[in-house]
Order: C-alpha cells, then sequence, then structure tokens
C-alpha cells in the first residue's frame, strides 16, 4: 500500500494534469448518463433512452479507470527512459 501511495506522489506533474483532466470529463459524463437516466426514470419509459443512459454510464467509468491506469503506465515509461 505505501508503495502504491509513494508511486503517486511521485508521478509527473503534466501526467497527473492530464489524469485530472481525464477524471473531470469522465466525472461530467457520468453526470449527463446518470440525468438522462433519471429522465427515462421519472418522465419517459422509452428502452432506448435507458440503453442510452447506460452505456454512456458504463463507458464514462471505463474512461475514468483508463485515465487513471494510463497514467501509472505511462509515468512509469516515462521513468524507465530517464
Amino acid at each position: 500500500m505505501n508503495k502504491l501511495l509513494l508511486e503517486f506522489k511521485n508521478i509527473d506533474i503534466n501526467i497527473t494534469n492530464l489524469m485530472r483532466r481525464g477524471i473531470k470529463f469522465s466525472f461530467l459524463l457520468i453526470i449527463f448518463a446518470s440525468i438522462i437516466l433519471l429522465t427515462y426514470d421519472f418522465l419517459f419509459t422509452y428502452p432506448i433512452i435507458y440503453y442510452a443512459g447506460f452505456s454512456l454510464f458504463k463507458t464514462s467509468l471505463f474512461f475514468m479507470a483508463g485515465f487513471i491506469i494510463f497514467g501509472f503506465a505511462f509515468n512509469k515509461i516515462k521513468a524507465e527512459i530517464r
């Protein structure tokens, strides 16, 4: 656990900024997907609205995990190049 925290503290600032922007973008997509799902729940009961909201929700969670994992991977590659 300490190794993971130490690695997180030693990430390059440019990679950290990219990770933060990606996580914020993914979080905005999650909020938009939640609004779509709430619209399905309260206003319309068309299945296409549900599937669109659920797909967007899954995709944004995947993007968020991808930004975190690839941030660590790019930092490792950058450290090995030096």
